[in-house]
Parts: C-alpha cells; sequence; structure tokens
C-alpha cells in the first residue's frame, strides 16, 4: 500500500503541516504543528520531522516505508549551493535547509517554494488536471507565482521563475516589500490591502467596516475572512479596493499570458479562498482588457481546488 505514496511537509510562517498522499495525489494521512518562532533551521527541522510522522502514523503507514520526503518552504533554493535565501517571514537567509531537513529525517528531501509547489498540485492533482502548461497566482500576504510545464515544476536557471509578483506593473509606482517601485505584488496583496486601508483610514479619514471587526485601525493583522464578511456586507471602501485589486491581478495575468501562452491559469490563496467567487469576474475582465492577440475564451482562468492542502500535496509530490 505504502509503495505509491509520498510524504510531503508545508512549512509555513505560522503552521507546519504534513501529508502522506496516494499516487493520485489524494491525502490519505496529515498532521498539523505551530511553526516554532524564532527557531534555527536545526529547531525547525526537529518539529518538521515530528508532524511528518504524526501524519505518517495518521495514514496506517510506517516511517520507514518513505525512502524521501518533499518539503515546501518560503523563499528560493540557489541550485549551485543549495542554500535557500529570502525566508525572511521564519528569519532566515542563506541557509542549509536542504542539508538539515535530510540529516534530521534521514531521508533523501526534495526542497521547494511553497508557491511552487501549491502550483504543481494544482497542475497535477487540482484545478489545471489535463493541462500540459499551467501559471499559478497566489494571493495571500505576498503574491507568488509558479509555473509548471507538461507535469514539471519549471523554477529557471536561478530558481526565480514564476515570480510574477515582481512583475513590474506601473513605473515608479507604490514601494513594494522588495524595495523596488510599481511590482504587481504592491497592488495584489494583503500587505497591499492593509497599507492602502491605512492611507484611506488613518490619513484620509475614509471609514469601513473592517474597524470595528479589528476592533481598532490597525489593519496589519487584516485576514482574508474579515475581508469577506465586509465585501458581503458590501462595504464600499473594501469593495471598492478589492475589486480594483482583482482588476490589476487580471492585467498581471494578462502580462504572463504573453510571454507563457498556457492551457490554464490557476488562483489560490488565502484572499482567493475566501472571495474567489466574488472577485473571479473582474480577474477575467481585467485578463480579457489587457490580452495581447488570444481570445480570452481560450485560456481558462480557474479557482484553487486543493485549498490549503495545495502547499503540502506539491511537496509530496516533489519527492
Amino acid at each position: 500500500m505504502s509503495a505509491n505514496m509520498r510524504l510531503g511537509v508545508d512549512l509555513g510562517g505560522t503552521k507546519i503541516y504534513a501529508v502522506v498522499v496516494d499516487s493520485k495525489g489524494r491525502v490519505v494521512g496529515n498532521a498539523k504543528s505551530p511553526t516554532p518562532m524564532g527557531a534555527t533551521v536545526k529547531e525547525a527541522a526537529a518539529v518538521l520531522k515530528e508532524t511528518a510522522e504524526a501524519a505518517v502514523a495518521a495514514a496506517g503507514v510506517k516511517w520507514g516505508a518513505f525512502k524521501s520526503a518533499g518539503v515546501a518552504m518560503p523563499g528560493v533554493e540557489n541550485p549551485e549551493t543549495l542554500r535557500v535565501k529570502g525566508a525572511h517571514n521564519l528569519g532566515w537567509d542563506d541557509v542549509p535547509a536542504r542539508g538539515t531537513f535530510s540529516k534530521v529525517f534521514e531521508k533523501k528531501i526534495s526542497l521547494g517554494n511553497d508557491v511552487d509547489c501549491g502550483t504543481l498540485a494544482e497542475a497535477l492533482a487540482g484545478a489545471g488536471r489535463g493541462a500540459s502548461c499551467v501559471v499559478g497566482f497566489f494571493v495571500g500576504t505576498g503574491l507568488g507565482g509558479g509555473l509548471v510545464f507538461d507535469g514539471r515544476l519549471h523554477a529557471g536557471t536561478h530558481g526565480l521563475a514564476g515570480e510574477f509578483g515582481h512583475t513590474i506593473l506601473r513605473k515608479n509606482g507604490r514601494l513594494c516589500t522588495c524595495g523596488r517601485k510599481g511590482c504587481l505584488e504592491a497592488y495584489c496583496s494583503k500587505v497591499a490591502l492593509s497599507a492602502k486601508l491605512d492611507e484611506l483610514v488613518n490619513v484620509q479619514g475614509k471609514t469601513t467596516v473592517l474597524t470595528k471587526m479589528l476592533g481598532g485601525n490597525d489593519f496589519k493583522r487584516l485576514k482574508s475572512s474579515k475581508l469577506k464578511k465586509a465585501y458581503l456586507k458590501g462595504d464600499k471602501l473594501v469593495v471598492k479596493l478589492l475589486d480594483k485589486m482583482a482588476y490589476n491581478l487580471g492585467l498581471g495575468t494578462a502580462s504572463v499570458a504573453a510571454v507563457v501562452d498556457p492551457d490554464c491559469v490557476v488562483y489560490g490563496g488565502g484572499v482567493i479562498e475566501a472571495l474567489g467567487d466574488e472577485l473571479m469576474p473582474t480577474v477575467k475582465r481585467g485578463f480579457a482588457d489587457a490580452l495581447f492577440s488570444l481570445d480570452p475564451e481560450t485560456i481558462p482562468l480557474r479557482v484553487s481546488e486543493l485549498g490549503d492542502d495545495a502547499v503540502a500535496i506539491g511537496a509530496a509530490l516533489l519527492s
């Protein structure tokens, strides 16, 4: 039974989620743990292993049945040095993650960027099944992306392929968290929404039901569930900002489509999982308005089918 099973772990900024999947990418065992804050790579690796062992037990198989495992995490691994840079929400930069995880797990480790893994899972076992070229956009705290060609993740020469959040939407536009101006992420992410709400409410005096929901005007604590409630209540400010974000996401998608010409585009992440039905018509409108040379009906834009499981499933599929 375990011969066709795979083990994957999603190492996120707040939680660790491990899954065992079958040959079709379906979850047959899972486990969660909080991410240890301020932990070293080795300390985090120990919690990763404990969580993975719990998922394996939940699947009814033995730890020794798995010769390898996949781990998804933020940041990018340099393919030459095998060190990860940019895992800022874990407090890590330039760390030997793969080697450390392998020693602690005592298994071969396949390491991937979290959004890359989410895109891979959707391409093989989710909304992109059957497509040969799948583009993924994941809208959460930031904006991540991924590319899958013929069932294989395309990471690029330096591991940076799919960083759609850092394509330029507007020259000299909003300041992005990366330090540049005008990035798509500066317009299409929770960080971007929080910053704009702070400006409109705390500087310009605009009103929104979010202040009551949050118990104040600190929008850094904004969650997708609160955005959904405000949007469905018809809060004018939230509706305007989210619709504008969705339209810009469509514009960004059209730019990527002009380069890649995908069979399918899949959208995931917390904001889309919460508000996909409401926002996708506006995403599609922005896409159609900016698409070069193609009929927008020939490239389906779909919402993630796998939700929170996507990244961990993708990690398992890497192994």
